[in-house]
């Protein structure tokens, strides 16, 4: 008997053998491509944020807080904005909640040397509350921001370092405070008595209102919000809408935020980082503080794009450390690092660094 032979297209049998190999390999491909699919398409399906303002889209708030009239729109000590947002779906099962408000234009005052364009903000601090009625409880009040990480207002006369664009800033805070149930009052104030005109305070932004809107500014708070719903509610605002907002955060599956290291340098007044960040509709690089290494307070200036160079001057460290613990002069040591959120609120950081405070 003879060899038994393999099946082969008579004549051709390498060539067989290669097209079989070209089809096989097309085959992998093919496989591989479907097996891509689903997860890009698990990508692209992760729920967006919800932002209720009253304007059509965030970006609509771009008057006042720039440039130009600022129709006297300074958040102040006896200058409280308020707004009334309907209550969001209850269709959505929400994770996080923030409030957030669009501000630019701090004011300024030389920084102590002897270059004219070397500026600092006039200090003061920003408040941003949330209730189911048009009264705020210390606990519906929230610290939003420090005036002194907003951009300068610009000068026609002269060219000052800090100067930019206004920014929106949030500040997560418990999901029970907004109601899914009733309208949400929304108010922004500031607690630094000094700052009692547009002269003194930064700017909110603002779009103009289409069609009828419930917002009012209240000129009679003394550096606190209105505790009585018949003190509260005092000019009514019809031409243009405070730039206040919600931002809810659907149940989503978090993504990791991927913070590298590229360099650091350090001289006598300052620190430096340089970072790279891979992440997915980055929000913000931000430095944070901790005295303990377990809980952290951001501070400073956001930096939006790249090239990630974060500066933190070595005094403001230290007044960061007495904010945190008031009249304790016996921190000799604190905790930075320099941390990146995406626009879900995930997280990622570098690694901690030692600071020795002199006392």
């Amino acid at each position: 008997m003879g060899r038994k032979k393999f099946f082969t297209m008579p004549g051709k049998g390498k060539s067989a053998i290669i097209t079989l190999a070209r089809h096989f390999v097309f085959f992998l491909v093919s496989l591989s491509y479907c097996l891509l699919i689903p997860s890009f398409f698990l990508l692209a399906q992760q729920p967006e944020p919800i932002y209720l303002t009253l304007g059509r889209s965030p970006h609509d708030f771009d008057l006042f807080a720039n440039t130009g009239w600022d129709g006297q729109w300074y958040v102040g000590y006896n200058s409280m904005w308020i707004v009334k947002l309907a209550p969001p779906s209850k269709d959505t099962l929400y994770a996080r909640a923030y409030l957030g408000a669009k501000l630019g234009r701090v004011k300024s005052k030389p920084a102590g040397t002897d270059l004219r364009w070397d500026r600092e903000s006039v200090p003061c601090d920003i408040y941003i509350g949330a209730a189911a009625t048009p009264s705020w409880k210390s606990s519906d009040s929230f610290y939003l921001t420090s005036c002194e990480d907003l951009p300068l207002d610009g000068n026609d006369g002269e060219a000052y370092h800090g100067e930019g664009e206004s920014r929106w800033h949030w500040v997560e805070i418990p999901l029970s405070k907004i109601s899914f149930k009733s309208d949400n009052y929304l108010g922004i104030w500031s607690n630094t008595p000094g700052i009692i005109s547009a002269s003194s305070g930064p700017i909110l932004a603002a779009t103009i209102a289409n069609g009828p809107i419930e917002a009012w500014l209240n000129h009679s708070i003394q550096g606190v919000p209105p505790i009585h719903v018949e003190d509260s509610l005092e000019t009514k605002l019809n031409t243009y809408a405070p730039a206040l907002a919600i931002k809810l955060i659907p149940v989503n599956k978090a993504e990791a935020v991927k913070v590298d290291l590229l360099s650091f340098k350090e001289s006598p007044k300052a620190y430096l980082w340089e970072i790279q960040v891979i992440a997915r509709n980055l929000d913000r690089v931000r430095p944070e503080i901790s005295i303990d290494g377990k809980g952290w307070v951001a501070f400073g200036k956001s930096y939006f794009s790249p090239p990630f160079q974060v500066l933190v001057l070595r005094d403001r460290i230290v007044r960061e450390i007495g904010n945190l613990i008031p009249g304790n002069n016996k921190i000799e040591q604190a905790y930075l690092r320099i941390t990146a959120w995406d626009e879900w609120g995930n997280s990622g950081s570098t690694d901690n660094f030692v600071v020795y405070i002199k006392n």
